[in-house]
């Protein structure tokens, strides 16, 4: 079967991580940065181009330096472009996971109180499951234990009627504070995880800030205790 090369799919919900591309051995020149790779024992060379907007394409040239156009072309087939194809999307593959990271959560909350987070405590996004992919784990960096869980759900996950996707963040509580927090109607049963000591809070600005920063301190707190 014939490999395609689909782009849009490798790099979805990704940005460029611009230290990484320039560690990685990529060049800026102007407003984008580029790398070649020998493949097929250097037969045939892979210019990969990485825009500052993080837009990603690559071109093929052979030994002439003469582009290879049948690398974009879907009728293509035979075992020569075949082989292209797989080597191809292996180094686009391979910089998707080394010089890019998971752009999942849009809403201007959700950012400002991640970058918070790792800025107090040294946390960032960990996505850990394959069947929530949209979800990541925020750990104490000394015991590993997670003090958040961040993700993007439709609100019927959190027992509303409406069917927006929402970004959210879970925090642990005591028992009575997490009842006290949903009765209270700040916070809604914890998404995916124990309901008695965890609660999930919608990150659309109906709470502020410094009330979300409050609740993840405690969270943190209590999950860093000896």
């Amino acid at each position: 079967m014939l490999t395609m090369i689909d782009i849009t799919t490798i790099f979805e919900n990704r940005k460029a991580d611009f230290n990484k591309l320039r560690d990685a051995g990529f060049l800026q020149t102007e407003d984008v940065f580029v790398k070649e790779y020998p493949v097929m024992k250097g037969e045939y060379r892979v210019k990969v181009i990485v825009s500052t907007n993080s837009d990603v394409d690559f071109r093929v040239y052979d030994s002439d330096n003469e582009e290879y156009i049948l690398a974009h072309v879907k009728t293509a087939t035979g075992d020569n472009i075949e082989k292209i194809h797989k080597a191809c999307a292996k180094i686009l593959k391979d910089i998707s996971n080394t010089c890019f990271f998971k752009d999942i959560f849009k809403c201007e909350q959700s950012k400002r109180i991640l970058q918070y987070i790792k800025e107090k405590y040294g946390a960032e996004p960990e996505f850990l499951w394959k069947i929530l992919p949209d979800c990541a784990a925020l750990r104490v960096q000394g015991n590993k234990s997670w003090f958040a869980v961040v993700g993007r759900i439709d609100k019927k996950k959190l027992g509303l009627t409406e069917s927006d996707m929402v970004e959210v963040i879970n925090l642990k509580d005591t028992p009575e504070c997490v009842t006290q927090h949903i009765e209270t109607q700040i916070a809604y049963p914890a998404y995916h995880m124990n309901k008695t000591n965890w609660y999930s809070l919608i990150l659309d600005e109906h709470l502020s800030d410094e009330e979300i920063i409050k609740f993840i301190h405690t969270s943190y707190m209590l999950v860093d205790e000896p």
